[in-house]
């Protein structure tokens, strides 16, 4: 299942205001850079976030979009018409044309490209991925993935908010994009709407201004970020023994991400000393693998493996970051559209454990029996030197 995208061109002249209208569609993902490494994208398709592609469609290879259309005879492609007016009488005006995913009309698409008029029911095909993080964030959060941007629960005032975002977004973000200019006029009006009007339908009044619910979406794509960092933090250099005396033990190490919402889990792996392990905060073994977020832990060696001479266990952390994938797909160069998915980005870090100067202190057998002659012989020693003295003092 995933979440669909497109492009498409429609004119439209309205009350002080001639422009032109295109429809298309893009979605971003990235190229991540983190403390030490760039993330690896890979999709999930547990974590999808979308809406059901059309009917039809074998592998998401390929796939068909629809104009939204009103009831009755001739049909006509839906628009919503923001006014600068509360009543939708007079005032500037901006159009927005609706198209959908799906021949029932229920899946709302949105797009981002002035380019040639297109064609009801276009067959696309897939192409390569993109790259704009900011136009991603707007699309997982627009009406199109089931979200209520303005609160107002208004299908077409929520399609209306979406759409003019992406428009206002890419605007702002490329300037000298032709693709994506916006006039001095189609800005005022906006900026300035206060109401909307489908075809066929009734005027919703927000007195309060539309502007506010765009501004909010486009503020927030501005300052999204595709970076994710991963840092492992020792508490200390110090090292300890195990309370059976079995193992020697670093301090807690601790693992963060940056954004810590995004970091779902991660992979541990020592290096260095044979027998190294990861174990809990509590001496509990740990596998390594998919370590909750949170968990703190200990490298931990058996103690007959620590010597004087300097080892150092390389802690090798990778994060699993939740992220978006997004990919092109187009139909001969006219327009693009693109699919939305859930992803996983992976992040490495590490720090290393130093275990020097702490050997094993234990005696064998041999070793012990003579350590035991020694001291009995300098007992003995010492006797005979005690006894002797005041022997000497008499006899003077």
């Amino acid at each position: 299942m995933e979440k669909i995208y497109m492009e498409e061109y429609k004119k439209q002249k309205q009350k002080k205001i001639d422009f032109s209208v295109v429809l298309s569609f893009v979605v971003a993902i990235m190229g991540v850079f983190s403390v030490a490494t760039f993330g690896v994208v890979t999709n999930q398709g547990t974590d999808i976030i979308s809406y059901a592609a059309p009917a039809g469609t074998p592998t998401g290879e390929s796939f068909t979009f629809y104009l939204g259309k009103t009831t009755g005879s001739p049909a006509q492609p839906i628009q919503v018409v923001s006014h600068t007016t509360a009543n939708g009488q007079g005032g500037d005006t901006f159009v927005v044309p609706l198209y959908y995913s799906d021949s029932s009309f229920e899946s709302p698409v949105y797009c981002v490209e002035k380019t040639s008029i297109v064609d009801d029911q276009v067959v696309y095909n897939r192409s390569v991925d993109i790259d704009d993080y900011g136009l991603l964030y707007l699309l997982n959060n627009s009406s199109a993935n089931g979200i209520s941007v303005t609160g107002k629960n208004n299908q077409y005032l929520e399609s209306y908010v979406t759409q003019a975002a992406i428009w206002v977004y890419l605007y702002e973000k490329y300037p000298n994009d032709s693709k994506h200019t916006l006039t001095a006029a189609e800005l005022s009006a906006i900026q300035n709407a206060k109401s909307i009007q489908p075809t066929g339908g009734d005027v919703l009044s927000v007195e309060d201004g539309i502007w506010q619910y765009i501004n909010r979406l486009v503020e927030d794509a501005k300052a999204v970020s595709d970076v994710a960092k991963l840092t492992v933090t020792k508490a200390s250099d110090s090292i300890a023994k195990s309370d059976d005396s079995k193992f020697y033990q670093s301090d807690l190490i601790t693992v963060s991400g940056n954004p810590s919402s995004s970091l779902k889990n991660f992979d541990i792996v020592v290096s260095g000393i044979d027998g190294a392990v990861v174990v809990g905060e509590n001496g509990e073994e740990l596998n390594g693998t998919n370590v909750a977020v949170g968990t703190k832990f200990r490298v931990r060696v058996p103690a007959e493996k620590v010597t004087e001479s300097v080892q150092n266990v390389a802690v090798s952390v990778k994060g699993h970051f939740d992220t978006l994938s997004g990919t092109y797909y187009v139909s001969d160069e006219r327009q693009k559209v693109v699919t939305v998915t859930g992803a996983t980005k992976d992040v490495s870090s590490g720090t290393e454990v130093e275990f020097i100067g702490t050997p094993n202190t234990g005696m064998n057998a041999a070793q012990t029996i003579y350590f035991i002659g020694l001291i009995i012989l300098l007992c003995g020693v010492g006797i005979v030197y005690a006894n002797a003295r005041p022997v000497k003092s008499k006899q003077q």
